[in-house]
């Protein structure tokens, strides 16, 4: 089921935590002291907060087992090639158009939408996995922080003087400035970037041979992306900007992997129908349905009958999307992700109760996939009030899925609705304080506490409630 997790940033308060550290101490510009006043340095701290804040919230996760799966099958044999631990190292599919990838916040892997829907073949998607890699391996992500921190400073110190200026009334002067530290800082970082690029480089490709991978995938995109240095910034994709392109880097990958003997090899035929298959879930529910028709028009295979299955949903018409479905299950009876996609159309079709039977089919041929007992319950839960056999099952269900996989927000989030129609408030403000509790919100202290006032003392619920108002946010 894919679904999309509106995630709480706390970039934004660390931002102003560190701009209120930086105007506590002055600031040497040319023989110059800058003191700025209390009341200047909180309009500057809530601006650049603010600014965080519309920056962060436009970013958000997607969970969806049938992709996460396939970016873990992608993944893991590079990791292990690595000498890492597949366990130990995070992937989150972020829902965003551009093509990118990014490694962040430890060993954690961040992969845009964009790389597979603008990815032709599993080998692109492959290539860049193991690039991404090669920074964690290098141990780039420590370093960078180094980095960032000393081009950022001539930014800072450009941002303060520039909100000055427009506190000031000269508005022009202060859009300047703030402009021109940030192509300092940018320009300061790439740099030193660079080298981390073309060390991440050499990595790849060795973990490309080390797995029996053709390098061909990683050298086309790199080519298109070294095109894109001709066009204006705007134009550019991120990943262009936050990885230099350049011919000679280019031609580095190629005289790299000149030798490797997997260099023309063929993606496996089964890896490149679900990654057919992936970007058809993805092109079907981000894209408007006339986009979609228009995308698989004429095309009668798998990938295009499950686009199409999903822009019929988003139309609302229940029967065409469920022909489909079925004419799909026909093909391939054990491919869970038919049946779970007929399960989630029923439900988003206002019929749970025919949802049932198809997620329950799903998990019995996946039954190490959380996502899907969290969409059975959710169909439990969709039944109403009155059904308090299937909330009990609903609550049974998460449980379940949360003892496979602990950090799921959006099973406490459900469980809190199961215990709300079965009227156990207590509970419900637990599992509330959970979610929030794992989305970072500190709204988690205040339904901890409410849990706290009817659950019994001797309960695990009681004990994370009491755990919960331990925690900082």
């Amino acid at each position: 089921m894919l679904r999309h997790i509106k995630a709480v940033f706390s970039h934004s308060v660390v931002s102003m935590m560190r701009v209120e550290k930086f105007l506590q101490l002055p600031c040497a510009l040319g023989g110059a002291s800058l003191v700025l006043g209390d009341w200047q340095a909180r309009i500057l701290g809530l601006l650049i907060g603010l600014m965080m804040m519309v920056t962060s919230a436009q970013a958000g996760a997607i969970r969806d087992g049938e992709i996460e799966e396939l970016i873990d099958d992608y993944t893991r044999p590079l990791l292990i090639a690595a000498g890492l631990n597949p366990e130990a190292v995070g992937l989150t599919v972020v829902n965003d158009r551009a093509l990118n990838a990014y490694v962040t916040m430890g060993q954690n892997i961040f992969v845009h939408t964009g790389l597979i829907l603008e990815s032709d073949s599993p080998n692109m998607v492959i290539g860049v996995m193991a690039h991404e890699i090669g920074h964690i391996t290098g141990g780039h992500l420590a370093r960078s922080s180094d980095a960032i921190t000393r081009a950022q400073t001539p930014a800072l110190v450009a941002t303060i003087l520039g909100f000055g200026s427009l506190l000031a009334g000269n508005p022009e002067a202060g859009i300047a400035l703030i402009s021109g530290g940030q192509q300092i800082a940018q320009r300061s970082f790439l740099v030193y970037s660079r080298a981390q690029e073309a060390s991440a480089d050499v990595s790849a490709l060795k973990l490309l041979d080390a797995t029996g991978q053709s390098p061909d995938g990683i050298i086309e995109l790199m080519d298109t992306l070294a095109g894109q240095e001709i066009l204006n910034e705007i134009h550019q994709d991120p990943y262009a900007r936050s990885h230099p392109m350049s011919r000679d880097r280019v031609n580095a990958y190629i005289a790299g992997a000149a030798d490797s003997k997997y260099r023309h090899q063929a993606d496996d035929p089964e890896m490149v129908f679900r990654h057919n298959m992936a970007r058809a879930k993805l092109f079907g529910f981000i894209d408007r349905p006339e986009v979609t028709f228009r995308r698989y028009e004429g095309d009668q295979s798998p990938p295009a009958q499950y686009a199409r299955a999903i822009a019929f949903h988003q139309q609302a018409k229940l029967d065409q999307s469920i022909a489909l479905i079925d004419g799909l299950i026909a093909q391939y009876p054990e491919n869970p992700w038919f049946y779970e996609l007929k399960g989630q159309v029923f439900y988003e079709s206002g019929v749970a109760v025919k949802g049932l039977d198809p997620y329950k089919k799903a998990i019995s041929l996946k039954p190490d996939e959380p996502l899907l007992l969290v969409g059975l319950a959710t169909c439990q839960i969709g039944l109403g009030v009155e059904q308090s056999d299937y909330n009990d099952a609903a609550i049974e269900n998460l449980r379940k899925a949360l003892r496979m996989a602990p950090e799921n927000a959006t099973a406490y989030f459900f469980m809190s609705k199961a215990y709300g129609q079965l009227e156990r408030a207590p509970y419900a403000e637990w599992s509330l304080a959970e979610y929030y509790a794992l989305m970072r919100n500190p709204q988690a202290i205040s339904y901890a506490q409410r849990a706290l006032r009817g659950l019994p003392k001797d309960s695990i619920e009681y004990l994370r409630s009491r755990d919960i108002l331990k925690m900082t946010f």
